[in-house]
Formats: structure tokens, sequence, C-alpha cells
């Protein structure tokens, strides 16, 4: 299991759940706040590709904060 910490500070909630929607077909995404962060843990993924998900989706949400 990976987990993502994103500070509510720099992140837009809406850019971080529209993500977890649109990666949904790659893993299972469970989102949580906790203080001054914005925590997506991905499950029940392959080891092999943990880390190119874990990227691709750190990237498209970074992409989905300039719209």
């Amino acid at each position: 299991m990976e987990t993502i910490k994103f500070h509510n500070k720099l992140y837009k909630l809406g850019a971080i759940k529209l993500a977890i929607k649109d990666f949904s077909g790659f893993a299972d995404f469970v989102f949580s706040r906790k203080g001054n962060y914005f925590s997506v843990k991905i499950k029940n993924l392959k080891k092999s590709k943990a880390t190119l998900v874990k990227d691709e989706f750190c990237n498209y949400v970074l992409a989905l904060m300039l719209n």
C-alpha cells in the first residue's frame, strides 16, 4: 500500500478528488483529511506498477491544479 500526502495550502481538494475518480481503474484509493494534509492511500495495486501509478497520480494532480 502506498500513501501520498498533499498539503492543503498547496493542493485543491477538487483536483485530488478528480484524480482519484480518473485513476479508479488502476487501484483502490482511500481519501482522508488529517491536520494540514489530504492523504490518499493506494490499495490493491501490483507491486511492479506501484511506483509508476503513484508517480503518474501525483503528476496528474499537479496538472489538474493548473486548470
